[in-house]
């Protein structure tokens, strides 16, 4: 029986892998961490959400010493106000280097990991699903192939079972998630990308804030892939 947790952080690219996930594993499991950031409410619904939807189990989990640390670090995504860019700034390097700094959140992506392969090993093995893409692995190293691999050399020693790190959209960019979301029939506006979100609709969609970086990337993959963005915003991107 193959077995996938899937690292759900409520985004375009986590939503990607857990529709990617039910239709590739026996078994799925959505791994959810709470570590005090803006969104959190948020992205706690829209697992809960996607759990129903696809009928997956859900684990949350609260991580307290990632939100203590994120605070030390001055990390804009827990209490603090993320920046917001132009467009023109999205292929500007020195400024997606500067964002993604003010966002890092220290050395999460090696924390998930270590806990979901804590989770596989003690049921037996398993596949851990990332997000990591090609679009922000130009920025945060630990997108890229090579943290992937390395990841996957620790945990031939770091656990007891067959684990590993798997990475699917890891040579895609916003766009072809886009497409991938569209090919498995994701339901995305129920997803949610945005630092700052706004609340829910009625119908239980979120409401995008459509200034941030995240918000710009998101709308702009989605318009220039596939001719749509029925995500909610606060206020219309400007791409």
């Amino acid at each position: 029986m193959k077995r996938a947790v899937v690292l759900f952080s409520g985004g375009l690219d986590s939503t990607a892998c857990l529709y990617w996930a039910k239709k590739n594993y026996d078994e799925v499991i959505m791994l959810t961490a709470n570590y005090g950031s803006n969104e959190e409410k948020v992205m706690n619904r829209v697992a809960e959400f996607f759990s129903k939807e696809l009928n997956v189990p859900l684990k949350i989990v609260r991580l307290d010493f990632l939100e203590e640390f994120s605070k030390l670090r001055g990390t804009t995504l827990v209490g603090g106000e993320t920046p917001r860019v132009s467009a023109e700034e999205l292929e500007d390097e020195n400024v997606a280097q500067e964002t993604a700094k003010s966002v890092w959140v220290p050395a999460r992506n090696l924390v998930l990991i270590s806990v979901a392969a804590s989770l596989l090993d003690a049921l037996g093995g398993g596949d851990i699903v990332v997000g990591f893409n090609a679009e922000e692995g130009a920025t945060f190293p630990d997108n890229t192939p090579e943290f992937v691999e390395k990841m996957n050399e620790a945990l031939k020693y770091g656990t007891m079972a067959e684990v590993r790190v798997v990475a699917p959209l890891i040579g895609l960019d916003k766009r072809g998630i886009a497409r991938l979301l569209k090919e498995l029939g994701a339901k995305y506006e129920y997803s949610n990308s945005c630092y700052m979100p706004k609340g829910f609709t009625e119908d239980g969609k979120p409401i995008h804030c459509g200034e941030c970086e995240s918000c710009l990337r998101r709308h702009r993959g989605l318009v220039e892939a596939i001719g749509e963005d029925k995500t909610v915003y606060a206020v219309e991107p400007k791409i």
